[in-house]
């Protein structure tokens, strides 16, 4: 009976190794722990499904909010948190509650440091319909509007001044249902950081009938009346994207969210006065205004005051936080400073396919010289260069989704004739690119001009041009994201390459094991 259970034992481990169940990459290599934001979730659970299959690595990760991965990593429970906050310090009361959380890391003598991730632009994702009951793409909003929005002076789509941010635009009359984290959040960080510093008159006295600081941003974004609190960025934007209970919604996300919904998301006027979209490109331009600290952590004060044409303003970036040259083990840090290299490279070609912009060079340095401070790190140039790190924006470029033309639509949602909105043929610029096959159609729908021409009124009523304002909502068109899942999709032809060659001495394994158990099972 021991024989035959060895002779199982024996095939069934073979089967698996031949099917691809185990590898010895995987065997090997330990498993790498993170936590923590989901702003960059979409990103980080990509490229762990990359060095998954193409470097047999293993990293896994809970997008569990900025503030959890945070209190994580100061417990000790993961090797590396995501946030785009930093730990808080004495005076920071409002943003966390309780003791100070470079205390926490003092007191236990925990090293850390950050470093970016991925870039990209803190959205309005809506859910909106017209009289007719067609889809609003094309919604405009200046930071004043969002800002009264989100603090709740302004409850009605059918408001003034959203009509006036839109050209005179009329809007149904449908309350506005703020869709906001009910979760410790980097997102609500961001997102309420913003408001406070270029719209404190409105934020500050909402802040403080919400006890919470009034000149900072809160990761505890208040749930107040008429509000919808969700946890998770998926939380969020699956709530606005119901095609029932989420109408009139409007919620904040990580654009790559409402690209995965196929929802629209609203085009924020910038200090130039244009409205624009979180494009990669848009994303790029806007950061280029940002400034570090001598922690690495973001000083965005000019990214919000951008004044080039195309900078979308709420645009930023996430930390990694990792230990500082000790308090992790060298295998481990070997997992983690391999997978820090492939998405400071390789992995941001994808950021613009998943709604993100990629790190540009400087930040990229950034990453490298932190990679040297991860105890048992991969050896790794001292500066990279488009020769050594494949990352999109050392060749200019912006990765698998190249800046170019917005594609032209199929129209707007209204009718045209009596006042519709004429396309013209030049299309929207996007970026750094011009109109593909053409702007928004009018005709048949409510298309906006290509090229500089404003809103043009047909025979009616429509809105005149000039050099109004064009949206290029297009520039922003849903996309099929596949995260690949954990497993390798490259083992299949290891297997066969290996069964080739170990095939011939497992079948004269299996024989000479199995000939004296079938003798054996004979005699008795």
């Amino acid at each position: 009976m021991k024989s035959k259970f060895s002779l199982i034992t024996t095939l069934s481990f073979t089967g698996l190794l031949l099917l691809g169940g185990i590898s010895a990459a995987e065997g090997d290599s330990p498993t790498v722990q993170g936590a923590g934001s989901t702003w960059s979730q979409i990103a980080v659970d990509q490229w762990r499904a990359d060095v998954k299959s193409k470097l047999g690595l293993k990293v896994n990760y809970t997008g569990s909010g900025s503030s959890a991965g945070r209190s994580l990593y100061i417990a000790g429970k993961v090797d590396f948190a995501v946030t785009e906050i930093p730990f808080s310090k004495e005076g920071d009361a409002g943003i966390v509650s309780g003791q100070a959380e470079v205390t926490a890391l003092d007191a236990q003598k925990k090293t850390y440091q950050y470093f970016p991730i991925v870039a990209g632009g803190t959205a309005m994702m809506y859910n909106l319909l017209d009289a007719t009951g067609n889809r609003v793409t094309n919604l405009q909003l200046s930071p004043e509007t969002i800002a009264q929005i989100f603090t709740g002076k302004i409850k009605n789509w059918s408001d003034p001044k959203i009509s006036a941010d839109n050209g005179g635009r009329a809007f149904p009359a449908k309350v506005i249902t703020p869709v906001v984290r009910s979760d410790g959040s980097g997102t609500s960080a961001q997102f309420t950081a913003f408001l406070a510093k270029q719209q404190s008159s409105y934020w500050s006295s909402f802040a403080t009938d919400n006890g919470i600081p009034s000149s900072v941003g809160t990761s505890n974004f208040p749930v107040a009346s008429g509000f919808i609190g969700q946890t998770g960025s998926d939380g969020v934007a699956n709530y606005v994207a119901n095609r029932s209970t989420g109408v009139g919604a409007i919620g904040y996300v990580e654009t790559g969210y409402a690209l995965q919904r196929g929802f629209p998301v609203v085009a924020v006027k910038n200090k130039a006065g244009k409205f624009v979209l979180p494009t990669p490109e848009n994303v790029s331009v806007a950061l280029q205004a940002a400034r570090l600290n001598p922690d690495n952590t973001q000083i965005l004060t000019g990214v919000y005051n951008n004044t080039n044409a195309s900078a979308y303003p709420i645009s930023s970036y996430s930390y990694m936080v990792t230990n500082k040259d000790t308090g992790i083990s060298a295998d481990r840090g070997a997992v983690l400073s391999s997978f820090v290299h492939y998405f400071a490279c390789d992995g941001q070609q994808k950021a613009s396919v998943l709604g993100y912009a990629p790190l540009p060079p400087v930040l990229v340095q950034v990453v490298f010289n932190a990679i040297g401070h991860i105890p048992g790190h991969i050896k790794i140039p001292a500066k990279p260069n488009a020769e050594n790190c494949n990352n999109p924006t050392f060749k200019g470029k912006l990765g698998d989704n190249p800046p170019g033309g917005n594609t032209g639509g199929t129209g707007g949602t209204g009718t045209g004739g009596t006042g519709g909105n004429t396309g013209g043929t030049g299309g929207n610029t996007g970026g750094t690119g011009t109109g593909g096959t053409g702007g928004n159609t009018g005709g048949t729908g409510t298309g906006n001009t290509g090229g500089t021409g404003g809103n043009t009124g047909g025979t009616g009523t429509g809105n005149t041009g000039g050099t109004g304002t064009v949206s290029n909502e297009s520039a922003v068109q849903p996309v099929e994201i596949t995260v690949q899942p954990q497993g390798s999709r490259a083992v299949w032809p290891a297997a066969i390459v290996l069964l080739a060659i170990i095939g011939p001495a497992l079948v004269v394994t299996a024989y000479r094991k199995i000939v004296p158990l079938l003798s054996q099972s004979s005699s008795d």
